[in-house]
């Protein structure tokens, strides 16, 4: 179907609604192997080497043509392969099953103000003061959440681990997005993704390895495999192309506001699936990190 027409019509959202949808059930997916038992680190290395080995017999030609721009080009993509395994998948999982799943999506709903300070750190792309003040007071909303409404906690009191672990995954995934534009163009999405995704099994391997002999090993189930593949083909690759085929159709900064969309996602699974409930500082880390992010892109949008 040609760009023009998606324009056109509603594909491009739903396809962006199923995106975030699809997106939000990794943090779910995450719960449910903590309540089954199932290994964070073993989790988060399937995590990448499912994509990698599922995208391999359609993408194997391209890269094996274009190896030498592989090569060239393997500092960046190690660090892409470090971000979307070790802190995107493991630290993801760990920090999951170290908190609520609620939690969780209150703390990533600050990924926009994330990505807005690393495109300044990384690319010196401008950010105006009010944009500043929004990555201020999403901050706020982020800490309100760990904090549990007590901000003690950053005088080291109450020290909420799990929360900690799911905002370093926020800081992976984000570093992952910002840094494409400095990855080589050369090679096409997919196949890029294939390549980062076999980088990030070799990184995550160590935990996994570790994990087998001084924690507790990866279990084959049929529970364990399902939601491997749940995370390889939906988490992973669909998820991934929904958003990439949505922005291109309708652009990024109405792409991104399908982005919030995640936490209630996140939020209703949450009390649905898992039987969790929502507290009061949840209502007002969500309200902090939103007038952040409102701050941010009307000032964008000007």
């Amino acid at each position: 179907m040609h760009l023009k027409m998606l324009q056109q019509n509603y594909i491009p959202y739903l396809l962006m609604l199923l995106g975030v949808f699809f997106l939000a059930t990794d943090v779910i997916i995450g719960k449910i192997a903590d309540r089954h038992q199932i290994a964070p680190f073993g989790l988060g290395f399937w995590r990448v080497l499912g994509p990698a080995i599922l995208l391999t017999p359609f993408y194997y030609q391209e890269i094996y043509i274009k190896r030498h721009i592989v090569i060239e080009n393997w500092k960046i993509l190690s660090i892409l392969g470090l971000c979307i395994s070790v802190l995107g998948g493991s630290a993801l999982y760990l920090g999951v099953s170290l908190t609520t799943a609620i939690n969780s999506g209150v703390v990533m709903t600050s990924q926009t103000a994330v990505m807005a300070f690393l495109s300044w750190l990384f690319f010196r792309d401008q950010i105006s003061i009010t944009q500043t003040i929004g990555i201020l007071i999403a901050a706020l909303g982020v800490l309100e959440v760990v904090g549990r409404g007590n901000f003690s906690f950053l005088l080291g009191l109450q020290i909420q681990i799990g929360d900690f672990l799911v905002f370093a995954a926020v800081i992976g995934y984000s570093s992952y997005v910002v840094l494409l534009r400095a990855s080589p163009s050369q090679l096409s999405p997919f196949a890029r993704l294939c390549v980062v995704c076999w980088i990030g099994s070799i990184l995550a391997a160590p935990l996994y390895v570790w994990e087998i002999f001084y924690s507790v090993p990866f279990a084959y189930t049929l529970t364990s495999l399902a939601m491997v593949l749940w995370i390889s083909i939906i988490v992973s690759i669909l998820a991934l192309g929904f958003m990439t085929i949505g922005t291109l159709a309708v652009g990024s900064y109405i792409a991104g506001m399908f982005f919030y969309l995640r936490t209630v996602f996140i939020v209703g699974l949450a009390i649905i699936i898992l039987g969790e409930s929502i507290a009061m500082y949840h209502i007002v880390g969500v309200i902090l990190i939103f007038t952040g992010i409102y701050m941010m892109s009307a000032s964008r949008q000007k």
